[in-house]
């Protein structure tokens, strides 16, 4: 019983632990999301953090080439 109570001592830091570890990996992870022009056309942007590199696509079929071309081959 007490190696229970020792332990939940210890899950708040836990937590704690694993959201700084979250933090720091999502700032390294490709960013991909929409916008419209005034003419009302959806856009796909994405921005890789590491490169600092961004681009624009007019559909999602084309931006998940871009990224397949550019991640994984």
């Amino acid at each position: 019983m007490k190696k229970a109570k020792y332990t939940n001592v210890f899950a708040p830091l836990k937590s704690i632990w694993q959201q700084v570890i979250n933090y720091l990996n999502a700032k390294h992870e490709l960013q991909v999301w929409q916008s419209s022009d005034r003419d009302g056309h959806t856009w796909w942007n994405a921005y890789d953090p590491i490169t600092g590199r961004t681009t624009k696509r007019n559909s999602e079929t084309e931006m998940r080439a871009w990224i397949e071309e550019r991640y994984y081959y």
